[in-house]
């Protein structure tokens, strides 16, 4: 090569490199939110800013946190499972600035956030497209929706890896590869019910996948689905009474049977009984105190006036809360009191899982208690005592009534079944 054209070429690659090192020093990433903007759980939004050479474009990282617990200085919460999906939000955009600066040799902030959203590039197989959704998931204010498309997303995977494949083509595939699944997951040795969440995920991608235009229609139109009894389980007034009358030593085990407790007097899920703050306790113009709270699932609000033993409940932690944070005001000369958790959140969702389990069995209650199972336990008893239909739809945050007929059908058969009972005796 002549010393010309090497010269030439050394230039082209200093400026390259001179360039690069321009475009990195002007690339920030600063994670932070806007007290002024919150939910009706309390909590607010975490954004992204990226700046680009004086440029800056703003994006959602589908994260929450109370304003109470974020650091403006460190650009992070308190919870440290939601900082690891910060810094993992950060080095997807690091990665998606780095592979369009190799591209095109030099990257706008908007160039950078249309490719983060995915605009121009529309996923054309299996895995890819679920990654896609899967991403679009972390919008959603409900962590167990999350998880449980998180948990579909792997065992999809781990399928088409079994059949040696990296990924599949969507227009590739058929019902035979709908069927093939549905038997690897009952190889498997999973319940009707989660073999069914498993199908419904694949089935939503091909959805996801025509309206994408990716395919024109759904290969899984006319698949069958697992036979599911689909009959909630809820607890007698004699198993509750047996919960109330049975106080245990240990912390996380009584800690579990208060908090079901409170879901059976509220309706309450789990993931609202987590979040539940002391701004959401209210009380009306009659001094009634009543929960206002908008369901981490559907965002719809439930209005729930607090039973005798939901207060008795609420005020074993609210006591203990008011002496800790007058200790801590005292401290800091602080008037306000903050606006904490009601329950501590010292023990995993797992473990307080376990908990209630172990509870049920030294009750000697039959039915094997979940949180489901407090929360449908309400709907049954509110029903029995004649609340109108309406209001316990309102009470339990149904975005449609048709949600709250079901304890109408558990009901009625309930009754047919005493019915049958005394015949026979009689």
């Amino acid at each position: 090569m002549p010393k010309s054209l090497e010269a030439l070429e050394q230039k082209v690659i200093t400026i390259y490199i001179a360039h690069e090192k321009i475009m990195r020093s002007t690339f920030k990433i600063l994670f932070y939110i806007n007290k002024n903007k919150t939910k009706a759980d309390g909590t607010t939004t975490i954004l992204c800013r990226i700046t680009i050479d004086g440029a800056n474009v703003v994006i959602t990282t589908g994260e929450s946190t109370n304003p109470h617990d974020w650091s403006v200085k460190r650009g992070e919460t308190t919870d440290k499972k939601t900082n690891q999906r910060l810094q993992t939000f950060r080095e997807e955009i690091e990665q998606g600035y780095n592979t369009l600066l190799y591209k095109y040799g030099a990257v706008s902030a908007e160039l950078l956030k249309n490719h983060l959203q995915g605009i121009g590039r529309t996923p054309t197989t299996l895995l890819a497209l679920s990654a896609e959704a899967l991403n679009a998931q972390r919008e959603s204010k409900s962590e167990g929706m999350y998880s449980n498309n998180l948990c579909s997303d792997r065992q999809l995977n781990a399928f088409v890896r079994s059949r040696g494949e990296e990924d599949v083509p969507l227009t590739a595939l058929a019902i035979d590869f709908f069927d093939d699944y549905r038997f690897h997951l009952k190889k498997e040795g999973y319940a009707p019910a989660t073999i069914n969440g498993h199908l419904c995920w694949l089935s939503r991608l091909m959805y996801r996948a025509v309206s994408q235009g990716t395919i024109r229609l759904n290969p899984f139109e006319e698949v069958k689905y697992e036979a599911v009894e689909c009959k909630p389980r809820f607890l007698s007034k004699g198993d509750v009474a047996k919960l109330l009358a049975f106080p245990l030593q240990e912390e996380g085990a009584e800690l579990s049977r208060r908090m079901f407790l409170f879901s059976v007097f509220t309706g309450l899920a789990f993931a609202d009984l987590q979040s539940l703050r002391a701004s959401q306790i209210e009380t009306n113009s009659e001094g009634r105190r009543y929960i206002r709270k908008a369901r981490q699932k559907t965002e719809v609000e439930s209005l729930i006036p607090l039973h005798p033993i939901a207060e008795q409940i609420l005020s074993l932690y609210t006591k203990e809360k008011s002496k800790r944070d007058y200790k801590n005001d005292n401290e800091s000369n602080c008037k306000t009191l903050p606006d904490t958790k009601i329950f501590p959140d010292t023990i995993s969702k797992g473990k307080l899982f376990t908990y209630l389990k172990s509870v049920g069995l030294a009750c000697g209650i039959r039915t094997p208690l979940t949180w489901h199972v407090g929360r449908h336990s309400f709907g049954t008893l509110t029903l029995e005592a004649g609340i109108p239909m309406e209001s316990i739809a309102k009470m339990m945050g149904h975005s449609s009534i048709a949600s709250t007929q079901i304890y109408a059908q558990i009901t009625d058969q309930k009754i047919a079944n005493d019915m049958e009972r005394l015949i026979k005796q009689g």
